[in-house]
């Protein structure tokens, strides 16, 4: 796995509309990017409304946060639509972000402006970890 200090590789997958996005494109501010398991299972849905409730608070500190899975983009779209989850999710069917970063269990990466590692949380344990992430900025 990257560890803090190193650089976010570029990358490039799908978003939840079909669209190609490298993981650089993300960049211009602080970049949560968090990795789950599965959309729509209980603890990924329990993460991703702790990231929608504080939406606002991370929009407020110019964070952008976008979460990963190995969902297909049809999926996230239902995912998002139930939830109303408001940011992107990217559809990493290939795993190719990550094996870029080493991810092999639900893993937070916090990323600065200029594409540098600042903070990662290996194996996540849902509960809080939202305000957690938003503690870090």
């Amino acid at each position: 796995m990257l560890r803090e200090g190193d650089r976010l590789p570029a990358v490039t997958v799908l978003d939840d509309e079909g669209n190609s996005v490298t993981t650089t494109d993300l960049l211009g501010g602080p970049l949560v990017l968090y990795f789950y398991p599965k959309d729509d299972t209980p603890g990924c849905t329990s993460e991703a409304s702790q990231f929608r409730d504080s939406y606002r608070a991370f929009q407020d500190k110019k964070a952008r946060i976008v979460g990963v899975s190995r969902d297909s983009v049809e999926s996230h779209q239902r995912f998002k639509k139930k939830f109303a989850i408001p940011f992107t999710l990217l559809a990493d069917t290939d795993s190719l972000l990550y094996k870029a970063l080493g991810v092999t269990a639900r893993t937070t990466f916090l990323i600065d402006a200029g594409g540098t590692i600042a903070k990662i949380w290996p194996k996540v344990n849902v509960n809080e970890h939202a305000e957690d992430v938003l503690r870090s900025l």
